[in-house]
């Protein structure tokens, strides 16, 4: 399989097609490197509630911050600790169905809930059974999809906590991951796995039965390593993933669709999150340089057709 790139279109106004393509889709982008208001100290995952604001995990600042939808600053709330209110390096949130924040609490080995507001409302898990949550992920019907990078392995829970399923094990085998790093579910209820050590997205039912697998062989990018980070889906349920500083969509015979690139700001991308508007919010941070968050431009309608492709649901 072979990279898709964006075709150009057969006209003769080719420069206003190259004017097009080369343009940015950044909307404008916000934070710095710092602990005040609105700065961050390696930002990772990132979210958007119902009314369009863009919640970020502020790493290792052991917070979340709230921000309007053009990223203007609204409240900040967590402090480091290990009581119920605290936070230890949260890194993955997605919104209930309730509009509420689950967080994973990573050092703490827990899930947390919480208003927009920042009042704790539970927790969900502990060192029995989780070690490193990281990614996470809801259903529509607000179960919890959680990966442990530790145990390389993915956790389902019922709404109230309980584990519904659970599989992975380590190692490079179709039903194995290596530090599975973030996952998204769609209205499927079909559960995606960035599988970062082994390079690949897996696709899973809720009970775990494997129903497809994409490696960098499918994706064909680059000299063919595939540094994966976050993903997500569209409100056509495209996979939308990032891959060496790049975002794509996972079309579903598996290919690459090109999406955004460095030319739109891109640069160490870690988590992306679709807002109902239509945007696309990315975080991204390196060491000592960048950590700040984007929004950017993006039609999901542009890629309607891609779910014309292959279904996901083939068995292996």
């Amino acid at each position: 399989m072979y990279l898709l790139r964006r075709l150009v279109p057969t006209t003769t106004d080719v420069s206003e097609w190259k004017e097009q393509a080369e343009a940015s889709k950044l909307i404008r982008k916000f934070g710095r490197k710092g602990k005040g208001k609105g700065q961050f100290n390696m930002p990772t995952g990132i979210a958007v509630s119902k009314a369009g604001d863009i919640i970020v995990c502020d790493t290792e600042n052991h917070r979340i911050q709230i921000f309007g939808s053009e990223g203007t600053f609204k409240h900040k709330f967590g402090t480091r600790g290990t009581d119920p209110d605290n936070l230890c390096y949260p890194i993955c949130v997605a919104m209930t169905t309730d509009d509420c924040l689950a967080i994973t609490d990573s050092v703490n080995a827990c899930i947390k809930v919480f208003t927009q507001n920042g009042d704790f409302q539970n927790k969900y898990g502990n060192s029995s059974f989780l070690q490193f949550p990281y990614g996470i992920a809801i259903s529509h019907d607000n179960f919890m999809i959680v990966t442990d990078i530790c145990k390389h392995c993915v956790y389902v829970l019922y709404p109230s906590g309980g584990i519904c399923s659970e599989f992975g094990t380590y190692g490079s085998g179709l039903k194995e991951f290596d530090h599975p790093y973030f996952v998204a579910v769609n209205r499927e209820k079909q559960i995606i796995v960035s599988d970062s050590g082994n390079s690949s997205i897996k696709i899973f039912q809720f009970e775990g039965k494997l129903l497809r697998v994409f490696s960098n062989k499918d994706f064909c990018v680059g000299d063919n390593f595939c540094a994966l980070q976050g993903l997500c889906t569209d409100s056509h349920d495209n996979t939308i993933l990032i891959c060496n500083n790049t975002v794509y969509i996972v079309t579903k015979n598996g290919r690459l669709w090109e999406v955004l690139t460095s030319k739109d700001g891109l640069n160490y991308p870690k988590c992306v999150a679709f807002s109902n508007s239509g945007r696309l919010i990315v975080s991204q941070s390196v060491a000592s340089d960048r950590h700040e968050a984007l929004i950017l431009e993006y039609n999901a309608e542009d890629y309607k057709s891609l779910n014309s492709l292959l279904l996901y649901a083939i068995s292996v």
